[in-house]
């Protein structure tokens, strides 16, 4: 028996997947002024949306993932490169 797509796949209201700004930097542990530092720099994915800054948690984990294990607010990984 074949399942309907829109039942095999359940996907999350938007508004349970995106974060605030102060959210967002409460969940990688960063003043909300370093998050949108990252975000200018293309390294953290976020949106505006209605003047206000957006962010997908999947998008803050795989910023997290991706991320040197030593690594500067100026996104030094520490080797000297």
């Amino acid at each position: 028996m074949k399942i309907p797509k829109k039942q095999a796949m359940k996907v999350p209201a938007i508004g349970d997947r995106l974060l605030t700004l102060r959210e967002a930097a409460e969940v990688l542990r960063l003043n909300p002024r370093t998050v949108r530092e990252y975000v200018q720099r293309g390294e953290i994915e976020g949106r505006i949306i209605g003047g206000r800054w957006r962010f997908r948690r999947a998008d803050l984990d795989a910023f997290f993932e991706n991320a040197p294990c030593k690594w500067d607010f100026a996104g030094n990984d520490g080797h000297g490169d």
